[in-house]
């Protein structure tokens, strides 16, 4: 790597470290305005504030890179193209790629990055979050439970019904399973009191229970089977999956919405969590063309306020967000396919990108 890059890395590296840590600090006092009450109520200890607090930073780390590539990028060329040394290197015969080629490759592995960490370590993040949120709601006589949860499990044909469920310990009560055969005839039905699902072994466990078979032909109830306890091996459904339907879709894991899609029942449900699968992966593509946006607004124009390239800037990302919220909306609603409605914002902007480079050179 040649000197001057090692210089620009460098320059870029500490705007970027400034940048990310302004922007998650930020996010972390809204939620101190917002929550902080609840600890102070459930009387937290100061260990449990720490690790709350950092594992919350941590799943902010998506969606504070894109925004920090494009601060940092905009601050960092701004600045050198202000002090004369990008027109510099331009004298000496280097292209605005080749003076920001360690900005493109360090931002194509954050982007990279970003993906596995999304997928991998954000999830468990904000399942440690999640429980600590519930632990401190239980602790400050809040309830932790969810009313009324239905849901319907269509590979294997069964239906769920609970009176309530709680969240922290997935221990459910007034039950009802209905289990369908092939021609969706209900075979067998199961009541139970309560119903806790086993963490260890994968499967519910239910307690003061009743099991009801159908006969097939009639419909009628044939036999009927009281237990304290019993476990059922074949009934594997998570809660997870269960409640995935009460949460908003962007504060989906990658794995809940894997698990979503496998479940759904209905298309337009299931246009919904396609919409966010796609996105997860577009995250990278988006980091990749916010960069490649700000690299030239950063350094058009010598004697232009550099406030006016950064307010263009901010514009141009703007209506990208606006037009990529709206196809997003419409595939989420049915009317573009899942992927198209993802994608096609991105494939669109790649040409207003090229201009730019072009009026930059």
């Amino acid at each position: 790597m040649k000197l001057f890059h090692r210089y620009i890395l460098s320059k870029w590296l500490k705007s970027f470290l400034c940048t990310y840590l302004i922007i998650v600090s930020l996010l972390l006092l809204e939620d101190v305005y917002k929550n902080f009450y609840l600890f102070i109520k459930a009387q937290s200890s100061f260990t449990e504030l720490v690790r709350y607090y950092f594992f919350l930073s941590v799943s902010f780390v998506s969606f504070a890179i894109p925004l920090t590539i494009f601060i940092s990028v905009l601050f960092t060329l701004g600045q050198l193209h202000r002090k004369g040394e990008i027109i510099g290197a331009q004298c000496a015969g280097m292209s605005i790629l080749e003076v920001s080629r360690p900005i493109i490759i360090g931002g194509i592995v954050l982007a990279l990055g970003n993906l596995l960490f999304e997928s991998f370590i954000i999830p468990d993040a904000i399942d440690y979050v999640t429980t600590i949120r519930l632990e401190t709601d239980l602790k400050g006589g809040y309830t932790t439970a969810a009313s009324r949860i239905g849901f319907y499990n269509h590979i294997d044909n069964r239906l769920w019904f609970f009176k309530s469920l709680d969240k922290l310990s997935h221990t459910a009560k007034d039950v009802t399973i209905s289990c369908y055969d092939d021609k969706n005839v209900e075979k067998s039905r199961i009541f139970a009191q309560t119903a806790t699902f086993s963490k260890d072994e994968k499967y519910w466990i239910c307690k003061n229970c009743s099991v009801i078979t159908f006969d097939p032909l009639t419909e009628l109830p044939n036999d009927v089977k009281l237990f304290a306890e019993k476990a059922f091996e074949t009934l594997t459904e998570t809660p997870k999956v269960m409640l995935a339907s009460l949460k908003k879709t962007k504060d989906l894991s990658f794995p809940e919405v894997l698990e979503a899609i496998k479940y759904c029942h209905s298309e337009s449900a299931e246009n919904t969590f396609l919409v966010k699968f796609h996105r997860i992966f577009a995250n990278v593509a988006d980091c990749i063309i916010i960069l490649f946006l700000a690299i030239p607004f950063a350094v058009m124009g010598v004697r232009v306020n550099p406030f006016v390239n950064i307010s263009r800037a901010s514009g141009f990302l703007l209506v990208f967000l606006f037009c990529r919220t709206i196809c997003e909306t419409l595939g989420s609603s049915g009317i573009l396919r899942p992927a198209f409605a993802v994608w096609i914002t991105n494939i669109l902007i790649l040409l207003p990108i090229v201009k730019l480079f072009r009026r930059a050179m």
